[in-house]
């Protein structure tokens, strides 16, 4: 679990930053723990858990230079804000802190470092504060908002990414009409908003009372902040007025609606009022506080008056010069768009999403070991929790292109059963169920007392923070689920193949609505999701050494089915077969009993062209790169998820042609005039049969050698005829040795016990590692045109780039 602290308060200044940095981290990683610690007394231990985070205060303040008698406590209280951060600290077991200024800030970041927790500032100012320049040289990272700052901060720490703002900020000109009406304010007229922060500014304020009655006399509306402190005070000055026009608050709740209202903005100089006012980009007067510390608001100011993108007053200055200096910028328009203009420039809007991938940077990782790293599901999950900050270790019996794809992306993996390897600190490990009970490691793990989780159930964890589509079926679980993937935009996606337009097997959009998660029947694991949204594409007899009789394997899908809340999308038929109800069905071709389908389906130039029908959606002239027709019916389940799920269908007839498929899924490599080389994935017999099938339907003319190697004992055993039936619609066939997976062979069980059902064609029984001599020897022997496929599940996988390379140069 990643845990984080974030300190400070005092003021909106680190308020408003602090929980915008909050909300950024619960965004990206919604499964954080977030704990804010202020100070007792102060307006965060209000404001934060408004804001939806827990808190806890110390018993921090500042020194009275007033009444210097009230220090007498000071370091009594001190001393109690250590001994209390320490405990908070201990108990909390952050991996990392952020401060963002103000009394709690010190007591807590300076704890932290001593305990060697890494600590990140967040300084809003352009002249940074005591705190902040005190804790800098044993911080690890320190975030600016301005240029310049390495006169104060060591400069191999400094991250310029400017102040986190709050998400709702933009004063899109989209909402003016309607933040008028809010306000009841007038369409046409010129209107001022006042700020001065939440608490008030006494001279901003004074200045608009003796400046109010000649803007509204002048035709000018005014939106009026006051804060609190004032509210009373003022409203009871405007009794009795005229005050069409006028709209005093003590708070703007909707800072997005006050400045969509605003031609211009008469405001305070804090740090997080300039980062929101460069976003918004409005015309604005500045009239900073004096009653700061190292006059941060007036060298804030300074900053943008330099850069000719404000106006400032003196405080001073406030009463006698608002009305006029207003009301001159309100008249010239041309300062108003220079202003405008250059504020913008200074804008930066990312500034919480470039913190956060600060923090994480210097997060101590929770770390996770994963038990058979390489498989296709486990590698998915890998990269996910990579990319929430987690570091990953993990074993696999052999080194393939995968793990090692897997080790440049930071993946630390060894590939011998050796429990030394293993992480003395590793705080879970999760595991795949193809791991024997008697592996070394497997069984050390399991006396370490650390969690342990099978892949599946980890993947139902996550499956309950989206809105997630379950895409199951015994064969075309991956292309469908990849293909609705890739017409989704803002998801996360866990695939059983390597997508050809992502080169991965994980997808992720950083504001993900929605989780595409392909749903393993192996083992039941499918029964551990939480989907909104389900495919079935196919409920065949597989994994019987699991499920023992058919009747079973049936029974789980109808299970796996009534787990979904939305949506049910299952092939035509299956309804039937798996006596479902309220099912969206949908099939290649269009029938009586087909909700979606595929209407005049073509190819043209290698692709397959068709309208989708769905009641009454069509989506006419859709294009699907050249694949199996079998991709067709995938491409209505996928396209009619997609829908549901808000996409366009312009969208759709502009995404689909664009979907390249996945490797090892009717994966043409070459493809030239005298042969073509694919490689497939399929590995049940109605699988093969589909696969050959469309190959001979897309290269009619070619004559298709099949390399076949069979994958697990129990499966070849089962269903031996099967295979041999489907096997036997290619024209020559070579069939390897078994692929164990996780299986001990059976006696008795091998290649030829497929091999004795297959008729009427050339049979060929090859090992693995004489397979491209004898490929090549058998080629050039051949004066047809030859389309070369691979296919199965096991290693050979290993093979495919050898034999692309020699089939490209043949």
């Amino acid at each position: 679990m990643f845990r984080i602290i974030i300190s400070g308060g005092g003021t909106g200044g680190h308020i408003f930053p602090a929980v915008a940095i909050g909300q950024s981290i619960r965004n990206e990683m919604p499964n954080a723990e977030i704990l804010f610690v202020g100070a007792k007394g102060r307006m965060e231990m209000e404001k934060i858990p408004q804001a939806g985070f827990n808190i806890v205060g110390l018993p921090v303040a500042g020194i009275n230079r007033k009444q210097i008698w009230k220090n007498f406590s000071l370091p009594f209280k001190l001393v109690a804000c250590f001994y209390k951060a320490r405990r908070i600290i201990k108990t909390f077991k952050p991996n990392v802190v952020v401060g963002v200024g103000g009394y709690a800030s010190a007591p807590v970041l300076w704890t932290a470092e001593r305990m060697n927790i890494p600590c990140l500032i967040q300084e809003q100012n352009s002249y940074p504060g005591v705190t902040n320049l005190s804790l800098a040289r044993k911080a690890e990272r320190i975030c600016v908002a301005y240029t310049g700052m390495e006169k104060y901060f060591p400069k191999n720490k400094i991250v310029l990414t400017g102040n986190p703002v709050r998400q709702d900020i933009s004063g899109n000109a989209d909402i003016r009409s309607e933040a008028i009406k809010f306000y009841g304010l007038e369409e046409n007229k010129k209107t001022i908003l006042v700020i001065g922060g939440s608490l008030g500014a006494r001279t901003l304020n004074d200045g608009m009372s003796a400046s109010i009655d000649t803007f509204l006399a002048s035709g000018y509306q005014v939106l009026w902040q006051t804060g609190k402190i004032y509210y009373d005070k003022i409203s009871q000055s405007l009794q009795g007025k005229n005050l069409k026009g006028l709209v005093v608050l003590d708070f703007i709740k909707n800072m997005n609606f006050a400045y969509s209202v605003a031609d211009i903005i008469i405001s305070r100089a804090g740090a997080l009022s300039i980062s929101e006012l460069s976003i918004v980009g409005k015309p604005v007067i500045l009239v900073p506080s004096p009653n700061v510390a190292e006059n941060h608001q007036w060298k804030n100011a300074m900053a943008l008056v330099e850069k000719n993108a404000a106006i400032m007053i003196e405080d001073k200055d406030a009463i006698r010069d608002i009305c006029g200096v207003a009301s001159g910028l309100l008249e010239d328009e041309e300062k108003q768009k220079q202003l405008s203009r250059n504020i913008l420039l200074m804008a930066k809007p990312n500034a919480t999403s470039e913190i956060l991938k600060e923090v994480l940077s210097i997060a101590r990782a929770k770390k996770i070991y994963f038990l058979g790293t390489g498989g296709i599901g486990m590698s998915a999950l890998a990269r996910y929790f990579m990319l929430k900050g987690v570091e990953v270790f993990g074993y696999d019996r052999v080194c393939t292109p995968l793990t090692q794809q897997l080790e440049k992306e930071g993946v630390v993996i060894h590939y011998e059963e050796n429990p030394q390897k293993i992480p003395a600190d590793i705080d879970e490990v999760i595991y795949t169920p193809a791991i024997p009970s008697d592996n070394l490691e497997w069984n050390y793990l399991r006396s370490l007392g650390v969690p342990i989780k099978k892949r599946a159930v980890v993947l139902g964890e996550i499956s309950r923070k989206y809105k997630t589509i379950a895409v199951a079926g015994t064969h075309g679980k991956t292309s469908t689920a990849t293909m609705t993937a890739f017409l989704l935009k803002d998801r996360v996606a866990f695939l059983g193949g390597i997508s050809n337009n992502f080169n991965s097997n994980f997808l992720y959009s950083k504001n993900a609505k929605f989780c595409v998660a392909e749903a393993d029947e192996y083992d039941r694991s499918f029964l551990e999701l939480h989907p909104e949204y389900s495919i079935i594409t196919s409920a065949d007899d597989d994994h019987l050494d699991i499920y023992k009789t058919s009747d079973e394997v049936k029974k789980a899908f109808s299970k796996f089915a009534n787990l979904t809340k939305g949506l049910l999308v299952v092939k035509t038929g299956l309804e039937k077969i798996l006596n479902l109800e309220n099912v969206c069905t949908y099939s290649l071709q269009s029938s009586e009993d087909s909700c979606a389908f595929a209407r005049n389906v073509k190819i043209e130039n290698g692709n397959y062209c068709f309208d989708y029908v769905c009641k009454d959606e069509v989506i006419s002239g859709l294009s699907l790169r050249g694949s199996g027709e079998y991709n067709v019916e995938n491409a209505i389940a996928a396209i009619t998820i997609a829908l549901k799920t808000g996409v366009s269908a312009s969208d759709i007839k502009k995404s689909l042609p664009l979907f390249t498929g996945v490797k090892r899924r009717f994966d043409v490599r070459v493809k030239k005039s005298d042969i073509v080389y694919a490689d497939d994935y399929a590995h049940h017999p109605k699988e093969i049969e589909t696969s050959i099938r469309s190959f001979k339907k897309l290269y009619p003319e070619y004559f298709l050698l099949l390399v076949f190697q069979p994958h697990l004992y129990s499966r070849t055993r089962d269903f031996a005829e099967d295979f041999a039936k489907s096997l036997s619609l290619a024209d020559e066939l070579v069939l390897l040795d078994i692929y164990p997976a996780r299986e001990l062979p059976i006696e008795d069980i091998s290649s030829k016990t497929i091999g004795q059902y297959v008729s009427k064609i050339p049979l060929q029984y090859e090992t693995k590692e004489n397979l491209l001599a004898f490929l090549q020897t058998r080629l050039d022997k051949e004066s047809r045109p030859v389309l070369l496929v691979t296919m199965g599940a096991g290693d050979i996988d290993t093979l495919v780039a050898p034999i692309e390379n020699f089939t490209a140069k043949k």
